[in-house]
């Protein structure tokens, strides 16, 4: 393979024919404006929280900063994969005062539970009517609202960290497009703020023309009389370098308890195949000493 044209593009336009940087040969344009200078020593009790400054931390603090997340609200994340899990854990960072995590993975769900998010596992129900009724049954927040607030339960801010591959909840082994959109719809409160991070493209595997187009339908009426704000698109991971690493080294921030399994380079085609297969490998970590 001619290693100008394996470039990384993360699945985006414009960088040539091959999408994302899983090739033999991988080009780095500017590469040295792109790195960041980092303390320690290789093999430290850091390697692994500075490994995830590479993408996957700086992207889901990105989302959490799409949902405009801050000190005392409330959030719904949707999808417990490794940039879903983060996107909870940097809500946490922020100042949420309560953090929700839909998936079906139990695994994920109590990595989710571990960092103190309530774990929502889609199969056992409409995930937003049970976060309604968790909120119901919390006698402290019923206690402290006037009257009518109840019938506005929903949450301040909610995180879509699933993007198109999101599985059909009457049908969970079954993808639907639109899925995670439609229940952010119902969750989110007036007022409120969508982060949406998962990816949304077009999808030859899509079932109809519009979705292989890239085009859903949205509850856009609903959306539009609760007022929320709406922000996406492709993370500035640079941008958030510096603090997310003085976090870390200042022991603020842990984001490799997302390290699912520490493995060798003849055991990656395994792990990407359980990957793809949306079992329970969360984030393989890949030693070459």
């Amino acid at each position: 393979m001619n290693p100008d044209a394996a470039i990384a593009n993360y699945g985006y336009p414009g960088a040539g024919p091959y999408d994302g940087g899983q090739a033999e040969y991988l080009r780095v344009p500017y590469g040295d404006w792109a790195c960041l200078k980092l303390p320690g020593e290789p093999g430290d009790e850091f390697e692994d929280d500075f490994l995830l400054l590479s993408d996957i931390f700086p992207t889901a603090y990105y989302a959490a900063e799409l949902a405009k997340v801050k000190t005392g609200k409330t959030v719904a994340v949707f999808g417990a994969g490794p940039v879903g899990l983060l996107a909870a854990y940097s809500s946490m960072l922020k100042g949420a005062s309560e953090v929700y995590v839909v998936d079906k993975s139990d695994k994920r769900l109590k990595l989710a539970e571990s960092i103190g998010a309530v774990p929502i596992n889609f199969t056992d129900g409409d995930p937003v009517e049970m976060i309604m009724q968790y909120r119901q049954d919390n006698k402290k927040l019923m206690g402290s609202l006037r009257p009518g607030e109840e019938k506005a339960l929903g949450v301040d801010c909610a995180i879509d960290a699933v993007g198109y591959q999101a599985f059909d909840r009457n049908n969970p082994e079954e993808f639907k497009a639109n899925q995670v959109l439609m229940d952010i719809a119902r969750i989110i409160a007036p007022g409120g703020s969508i982060g949406v991070i998962g990816v949304y493209s077009a999808d030859p595997a899509g079932k109809d023309e519009n979705e292989k187009r890239g085009y859903l339908t949205l509850p856009w009426a609903e959306l539009w009389f609760k007022g929320v704000s709406i922000g996406t698109g492709p993370t500035p991971v640079k941008q958030m370098h510096v603090f997310l690493r003085n976090l870390i080294f200042n022991d603020k921030a842990k984001p490799s308890f997302i390290v699912s399994d520490r493995i060798s380079i003849d055991e990656a085609p395994e792990a990407y195949k359980q990957f793809d297969k949306r079992n329970d490998v969360v984030k393989p970590i890949i030693k070459f000493y």
